[in-house]
């Protein structure tokens, strides 16, 4: 082998030259990301109120109920929640054999079926953590105030919307 590569100096040039070619093409066409595309294995359960309200009434009439049904899934590896006056989460870990978009679809299930026994003032709502919305987004807001849903809804479509995209560089507003 030694000897081959002694003789046939040009060969092995050539080799090299085309294998350093061939990398540095794959190097050109490798994206870069700032954040790249990652699915953590876990959701999260949002759960908010209609108004502010105690945390530990929150806790016991919404968040338990929750944490039970959720325990009953499989392939879970833990459950975290907090609550806090403005709501609160419960985070769902899986382990990593679980295919989390059956994963997603079963835990939706399971919160729309503790969803009605729940009281009125109480909204549970299941989240997928996307990496690539989490590098394009820069600042979340949470709007509340008095007068309802309905009241709060158009005072942020009419007035806070239009001024947040008025600022130059603002790609776009969700409500």
């Amino acid at each position: 082998m030694i000897d081959f590569a002694i003789r046939r100096k040009t060969a092995i040039s050539m080799f090299f030259l085309g294998l350093s070619l061939l990398g540095y093409i794959s190097y050109r066409y490798l994206p870069v990301e700032l954040l790249p595309s990652v699915e953590l294995p876990f959701l999260i359960i949002q759960v908010n109120g209609a108004r502010d309200s105690d945390p530990f009434q929150l806790e016991r009439e919404a968040i338990i109920p929750l944490e039970g049904a959720v325990g009953t899934l499989e392939g879970i590896d833990k459950v975290q929640s907090y609550a806090d006056e403005r709501g609160g989460a419960i985070f769902v870990y899986y382990t990593t054999e679980v295919d989390l978009k059956y994963a997603y679809l079963k835990l939706q299930e399971k919160v729309n079926e503790v969803r009605r026994t729940l009281p009125e003032d109480y909204f549970a709502m299941v989240q997928k953590v996307d990496t690539e919305q989490l590098s394009n987004m820069f600042m979340n807001l949470q709007v509340r105030g008095e007068g309802g849903v309905d009241r709060v809804r158009h005072l942020v479509d009419t007035k806070i919307t239009p001024d947040l995209e008025a600022i130059d560089g603002i790609a776009s507003v969700q409500v």
